[in-house]
């Protein structure tokens, strides 16, 4: 989206659509007492709630430095890491939660970096963005010019159990997710800069900007993130 909304992305809580609801409901449907747990992602609400939640000595790992630096100062032991980066410990994570959007490699390689990463016995959740339902040529178009290329919901999962991962559960990322914990607080940020005397950069992230929230009212049916509760074998 270029430097203007990344500027943007940076004062809000998220880098990716995304709530604290979610992250309680996903946590829910994880079983098991880890001991140790590591979180990959770009929100410091979720590594905290892990932390609480289980009481795991919790590394939070993060691609943008800020993110890191303000889970830090919470309290959190966080570093940053490379983009795509599952950082492994001695003895495997008893669990892993990896928050990505697409994937570059291919979801299968992200899988079989989390299994090999994970304790036996250890549980991951990974969410990726996936297609919903087949979409329209428009969509696919746009979607994967702006995030990649995701996966159909159904071939992640078989793709996890090629990995040796059992499903345990998967939970589908509700449109509010996107549309009033990212795109309505994005708005507010984006409008207080329309009227002004911009430069070309900031005009033409305004205006992506605006077609990516046209683009989800549209066809937000078509696609969305989804949180795979996995559990290796």
């Amino acid at each position: 989206m270029g430097n203007f909304l990344s500027a943007i992305v940076e004062q809000m809580d998220r880098s990716t659509a995304g709530s604290e609801d979610t992250a309680r409901r996903v946590l829910q449907m994880c079983k098991g007492s880890p001991k140790n747990a590591l979180f990959f992602g770009d929100d410091v609400f979720t590594p905290r709630l892990i932390a609480e939640t289980t009481g795991a000595a919790l590394l939070a790992t993060f691609g943008e430095r800020f993110r890191a630096e303000s889970a830090a100062a919470s309290g959190l032991d966080a570093r940053t890491v490379g983009a795509y980066e599952v950082t492994k410990t001695d003895g495997g994570w008893d669990f892993i939660w990896y928050n990505g959007l697409t994937e570059p490699d291919g979801v299968s390689r992200r899988l079989e970096q989390i299994r090999g990463a994970l304790s036996d016995g250890g549980t991951a959740v990974f969410r990726t963005l996936c297609w919903l339902i087949d979409p329209s040529l428009d969509t696919k178009s746009y979607i994967e010019r702006r995030f990649g290329r995701p996966e159909p919901l159904d071939e992640v999962l078989r793709q996890a159990k090629e990995q040796g991962f059992l499903i345990e559960d998967f939970y589908i990322a509700p449109k509010s997710d996107w549309r009033r914990n990212f795109y309505e607080p994005m708005s507010e940020l984006v409008r207080k800069l329309e009227g002004a005397v911009i430069e070309d950069d900031t005009a033409s992230g305004i205006g992506e900007f605006n077609k990516e929230v046209y683009m989800f009212d549209l066809h937000s049916a078509e696609y969305s993130l989804v949180y795979y509760v996995l559990k290796a074998k």
